[in-house]
């Protein structure tokens, strides 16, 4: 039966009870002259009981209803008009509801309802936003479990953050089909963060030997590598109308420009050469490699930069099994279009429709790479991922969004924005140098 059908229903069954009780209350003015009593006043008791139950019962489906328009949650109600199968039930359950709402939609309204609570100053709690916006319970109750963070030492304080987890899962979901990082990321060695893992620094000697002769020997030296936890934080700027609006088109706008700017944060350093390592981060896996300079944009110099590139990586120990190219969109298409002198594609498995190849080897695409080609060898890098977000909120900081060198402040109050900053525990490390390299462009 559908919500429409269960809310005729209900009102039926209020309709019938409230004629019932005319009808008694009539008969018992015209018989008695009197207000009812004895039999007539114990029914008429008991309708009224039955009347503020299915009221009650009438009013949450319409709520459920509105809900349902709103949100586009998909809505089952449970069966049955009477006091004891609706509202008047022992177990106080009427409805069961599965939230439908779209991936990453639950977190932003987490984070907008934050930063509405924040801007008033204790005026409204983050809680409160929420119910006046009638958001589905799961957001409501990962609200209130993000509070949890850091309050509790208890055993079982992970089961306690099941909705918090699963709202910040589906963010890292819709992020991870933006960053090639991600996609990268299950060919990799997955690793736990703060546990000291063995590393081989030499290779093993092997080599054909003749009956009776002696045997390569070598005594491989090993070492240790400890991925520390450490996160990736971007910090997204919104106006205060648009985090006030409470409509799911302003709620995608939230989700989308988290997702965008985390994603090009993670793939930007990953792929930067200058990015070193810190306590608090990983390096590049690009640091230390020499790059190789473009030699012009002709398809046979780019040939030529390509092959010299896969040779760089072999050359020095490594392998192209599971190797991948990562360029920019732009260039990917470029690539794609390049002919010979017959008129021929130059590089004909760059299909921009589908999946692209070069050289039979796969090829992504990230913002992080606008000005080079990276061969990278998964297999040959760690990545440890607490696939987890958290997020706060601020309306009175002031934001640089220059440079350490050239500075541009925005004062948050002065123009009537919020930010939001999201972080993710994330961090990579290569298991030898030869891990990845990569074709400059000026």
């Amino acid at each position: 039966m559908t919500l429409k059908e269960q809310i005729a229903k209900a009102q039926a069954a209020i309709n019938e009870r409230k004629k019932k009780m005319a009808a008694l209350m009539t008969k018992a003015a015209t018989e008695t002259g009197a207000t009812p009593e004895g039999e007539t006043e114990t029914e008429i008791q008991g309708l009224e009981t039955e009347l503020k139950n299915l009221e009650l019962n009438l009013s949450r489906l319409q709520n459920l209803e509105k809900s349902q328009a709103q949100w586009g949650e998909t809505t089952t109600p449970v069966a049955g008009d009477t006091p004891e199968q609706g509202a008047g039930s022992t177990q106080g359950q009427n409805v069961i509801v599965e939230s439908n709402l779209e991936k990453g939609i639950g977190f932003a309204l987490m984070a907008k309802a934050l930063t509405v609570a924040a801007h008033s100053k204790g005026g409204v709690t983050a809680s409160e936003v929420l119910e006046s916006w009638n958001a589905p319970d799961v957001v409501k109750n990962a609200l209130r479990q993000k509070a949890l963070i850091g309050s509790t030492t208890n055993v079982d304080f992970g089961a306690a953050l099941v909705d918090y987890q699963n709202l910040t899962s589906e963010f890292i979901e819709l992020v991870r089909k933006k960053t090639a990082v991600d996609e990268l990321a299950s060919k990799m060695r997955q690793v736990p963060f703060n546990i000291k893992m063995p590393k081989q620094n030499s290779a093993v000697s092997v080599g054909w030997v003749g009956e009776t002769k002696r045997k390569p020997t070598t005594n491989p030296t090993f070492g240790s590598v400890t991925l520390s936890k450490s996160k990736v934080a971007g910090i997204v700027l919104l106006s205060e109308e648009l985090v006030r609006w409470s409509n799911p088109k302003a709620d995608r706008l939230v989700r989308d420009d988290f997702v965008e700017s985390t994603a090009q944060f993670i793939d930007a350093d990953f792929f930067d050469p200058t990015k070193t390592e810190t306590d608090e981060s990983p390096a590049s896996v690009l640091n230390g490699v020499t790059a190789i300079p473009s030699s012009g944009n002709t398809p046979a110099q780019i040939e030529a930069d390509l092959v010299a590139l896969m040779e760089s990586v072999t050359n020095a120990g490594g392998t192209l099994a599971g190797a991948t190219w990562v360029m920019s969109e732009t260039r990917a298409a470029k690539l794609s279009t390049l002919r010979d002198a017959l008129g021929k594609k130059y590089f004909e498995e760059m299909n921009i429709t589908g999946s692209r190849y070069l050289y039979t080897l796969p090829v992504l695409v990230s913002s992080g790479c606008d000005d080079k080609i990276v061969l990278v060898l998964p297999n040959q890098i760690m990545i440890a991922d607490d696939e987890f977000m958290d997020f706060a909120v601020s309306t009175e900081a002031s934001i640089n969004l220059g440079t350490d060198a050239d500075p541009q402040w925005v004062n948050l109050f002065e123009q009537n924005l919020m930010a939001i900053r999201a972080e993710r525990f994330i961090r990579w490390k290569k298991r030898q140098d030869f891990a990845a390299g990569y074709i400059q462009y000026s």
